[in-house]
Formats: structure tokens, sequence, C-alpha cells
């Protein structure tokens, strides 16, 4: 039961993270344009694409192994900095430096900062202390660029320079907040061996996810222009607050995952996957809401140069939608022993998007169509290989339409009555969606006990 309010309490905390994520963005994309974002998130993208080349997968190490309580793994990680990422940092950040000058010096050093911020933020999780590591992985860290970018606004301190210093601030504060949390870290008493077979194959699987994540604003930013890579983050930021529903209760579960394979309790693991669908679907839906039902309206608020793009806008959002409702389906794989088919999952879904960028090379948005088609085919073979491990469909097929179901028909109702700018309407709309979720959700069998052992409490 503590997991079911862990995962409640990690909502609390990323939908107040999200919301300052939007803020940072809006004020972005109407102070220094769409042209000058597109700047902004070339250079994010780089920073982010080459820490899930070439370090996340120590994450997942963390994860698979420090989830047990008297497992350490010092040895490893002494060496895994030392002669692995320092040394390659070293090499990214002349390289960087030689093509993009002082811009990409920051970059790189950012990029340390990033791995070391994410790696000490996944043991956190691992040893079940999560609170610290939510709070400052999707709270504290963005709160203090929040801030500073006030700050520079008000002053009239704002070029590409000074943005991509405050996006590394919020992982040097992330890094700080968690220094005085950390002795009360639980410490294992046996070290371990970690194969380079293991860490192999989790990074594979992070350097598939890298092109498929950050690839799109890169081309679209070197073949297109700054415009339209701006727009193309639009849409990654539609991703990102996707991520936001999905990456706490995620990552608060996925060392469970791995506990109960371990233990070989199948199917606790099936309930517990789909106690988490039930209750991403109640934040995936509401999003649903505004941007399925309000596209234009929403792309208002970033720029009015984005209204044309309203129709591609709407497709990847509900491609992107749909496939995040069908839950945590990588990390299930990856924790279970399927990485191998996980990531041959993932490659197959590269080539059809390779395929759409050679087919649609001369459309402007050729990037865009290519991330959608991605990720409906990685979507729909992840989910056939949970399925297929499960020996069932693991979300019944009622289940997806009933959640589905009021999105659609607000979708219907606000075309008909000519309803797409207004603020009334969408405010509406969103309540309604998550008022049908939260009862939905509130049916799965583990929220209703703790719901249930929640209530006795109080009653004592």
């Amino acid at each position: 039961m503590k997991l079911v309010f862990t995962m409640f309490l990690s909502i609390g905390i990323k939908g107040a993270a999200a919301i300052a994520e939007i803020v940072i963005q809006l004020l972005l994309t109407n102070y220094v344009g769409m042209t000058g974002y597109g700047e902004y998130i070339f250079f994010v993208s780089i920073i982010e694409c080459l820490y899930w080349l070439f370090f996340s997968g120590s994450v997942k190490i963390n994860t698979f192994y420090l989830s047990v309580p008297t497992l350490k793994i010092d040895g490893f990680k002494k060496s895994y900095i030392t002669r692995y990422v320092v040394p390659f940092v070293l090499v990214i950040a002349i390289v960087l430096t030689v093509v993009k000058g002082s811009y990409g010096l920051l970059a790189a050093v950012i990029l340390f900062v990033y791995f070391l911020a994410y790696d000490r933020s996944s043991v956190f999780f691992s040893r079940d202390y999560q609170l610290p590591a939510l709070l400052g992985e999707y709270m504290i860290g963005r709160l203090v660029m929040l801030a500073g970018l006030f700050v520079c606004l008000k002053l009239g301190w704002i070029n590409g320079l000074i943005l991509l210093a405050l996006y590394g601030v919020q992982f040097l504060t992330m890094l700080i907040w968690l220094v005085p949390f950390e002795k009360k870290l639980k410490s294992g008493t046996e070290e371990v061996t970690v194969p380079l077979k293991k860490i192999w194959d989790y990074q594979q699987s992070d350097i598939v996810l890298s092109i498929i994540s950050y690839s799109p604003t890169i081309l679209q930013y070197i073949f297109g222009g700054a415009f339209s890579a701006g727009f193309t983050g639009i849409i990654a930021l539609v991703k990102k607050f996707l991520n936001f529903i999905s990456g706490p209760m995620t990552k608060v579960f996925l060392p469970e995952f791995s506990r109960l394979y371990l233990a070989g309790d199948k199917e606790q693991i099936r309930k517990s996957y789909l106690m988490i669908v039930r209750i991403q679907m109640l934040f995936i839906g509401t999003i649903g809401a505004a941007l399925l039902g309000f596209p234009h309206l929403i792309l208002k608020l970033f720029s009015a140069e984005l209204q044309p793009y309203a129709g591609p806008f709407t497709v990847a959002a509900a491609c992107l939608l749909l496939i995040a409702g069908m839950g945590p389906v990588i990390g299930l794989l990856q924790m279970t022993g399927q990485e191998r088919l996980c990531n041959r999952n993932q490659l197959i879904s590269i080539g059809t998007m390779v395929a759409v960028w050679m087919i649609l090379n001369k459309n402007p948005l050729f990037s865009v169509y290519a991330l959608c088609v991605q990720a409906v085919v990685e979507g729909i073979l992840e989910y056939y290989s949970v399925c297929k491990w499960f020996n069932g469909p693991v979300i019944p097929v009622h289940s997806y339409i009933i959640m589905w179901m009021p999105v659609a028909l607000e979708c219907f109702l606000v075309e008909a009555l000519n309803l797409r700018y207004s603020f009334i309407a969408l405010l509406v709309s969103m309540t309604l969606v998550g008022i049908w979720n939260l009862l939905f959700t509130l049916r799965d069998p583990l929220v209703k006990d703790a719901v249930a052992e929640a209530l006795r409490k109080l009653r004592r």
C-alpha cells in the first residue's frame, strides 16, 4: 500500500512540476519568439541526446541492483565514472567547443552535471527513498530555473548563452538538493560485479531512445531551420508532459517490478501494471481533453504564428497520447529480463521512422510525421510483447475504450458547437474527463484497498 500512496504523491509533485515547465516554455516562446526558441531547444536536444546515447544506462543499473537492499555496486560506479564518463565528456567538450564555441563548452559542462544528478537521483529511487528524488528531479530544479528566468527577463539579460546556463542550473540545484539526504540512504553490504553485457543491454536501449526522442528536433533544425525546430520542440514538450505523467510513477514502481520478477510473482506484476495504467489515464485523459479538443487555443498560448500548424499538432498529440495510455511497457520489459526484445522493437520502429524521413523529405515537417509513425509502431510492438509475456491482454479492450470514450465525445462536441477557442469550455471539458477517469481509477482493486486502508486509519 505504501507504493500506491507514493505514486499518488508523485502525481501531486509532477503536477506542480508540469505547471512550472509549461510556464517556462510559455515565457521562452513569448519573449524570444519561435526562432529563438528553436535555437534554445536545439542545444537542449543535443545535451539530452548525448546523455541518453552514452551515459543513461547507469540509471537502470542502479535500479536493477540497488532495489535489493543488501547489494551495492560502489566498485563498478567508481570505475564507470573515472574510466568512462569523465574521459568521454572531455572528448565531447573539445568537439563541441570547436564546433559551437562557448555554447559547446557550456553544453558539455551541463551534460556532466546532468549525468551526476540523474545517476544520484536513481539511487534514491532504488533504495526506496523516493520523496527527495521526486522533489529534486521534478520540482526544485525547475523552480530555481523559473525564478532565474523571471529575474533575467526583469533585468533584460536574455540571450542564448544565459538561457542555456539557466537550463543547466536546474540540474546543479538538483544535485545540491540531494546532498543533505545522503546520510539516510540504506547502504548495502554485498558488493556485486556488474557484467559488461548488462551495461550494454541497458545502454543499447537508451541509444535507441535517444535517436527516437531527439533526432526529430535536431534534424528539423539542420534541414528546416530554427522556426520549424521550435514547432518540433512544442511537440517534444507534449511528449515531455506525458513523461511527467508516466515518469515518476514508473520510477517509483520499477524497483518493485524487479523485486516481483526475481520473486516469480507474475500475477502481482500484472495487477500492478494495470493499476499504473489506470492512475496514469486519470491524467493522460485529462491532458488529451485539452490537446485534442482545443489544439488552436493551446498553440495560440505559445505563439500566434503556430495557428496554421493545428492539424499536424493534433495528429502528433493523438499518436503520443494513445500510446502513452498503454502504460510503462518499456520499463516492464527491461525489469523482467527482456531487454533484447525491447531493443529489437525499438530498432524496428526506428527503421519505420527513417523510411518516413526518406519518403517525406521535402515536407517541411517531415520529422514530426516520422515521430508519429515511430511512436505508434513502437507502442504496438512493445505492448504486444508485454501481452505475450502475460499470455493475454494486460489491459482489457473494454477498459481502454471506457478510458478514452469521454475524450472522443468531448472532441465531437467542441467541433459541433464551435468552442475551439473557449477557455471555459476547455476547463469544463478537462474537469469532466478528469472526474470520469478518477471514478474509473477508484475501481482498481489495489487502489480501492489502499483507499480503504487509509480511511480505516483516519477513523482510528
